[in-house]
């Protein structure tokens, strides 16, 4: 895991918030958790748009008539 130092500027009554409700008690460990948090729930919303795309197109062929979409009159 590599480590970087850097100074940024926070809203103290922001983070003392955060500690409180994340159970943290430095900085660090709080700043830490959000992006964990962050990351978790990016990924699960990635996650659940994917599985929403992958149920629409496994239904596509219920919803569409292929032999007519493939058919020489439909793209006239």
């Amino acid at each position: 895991m590599a480590l970087r130092r850097t100074t940024i500027e926070l809203d103290e009554q922001l983070l003392d918030t955060a500690k409180r409700v994340l159970g943290q008690k430095t900085t660090r460990a709080t700043v830490e958790e959000a992006l964990r948090r962050a990351i978790d729930e990016a990924q699960t919303a990635v996650d659940d748009r994917a599985d929403r795309q992958r149920h629409y197109l496994q239904n596509l062929p219920r919803h569409l008539d292929l032999d007519v979409l493939s058919s020489d009159q439909m793209w006239r």
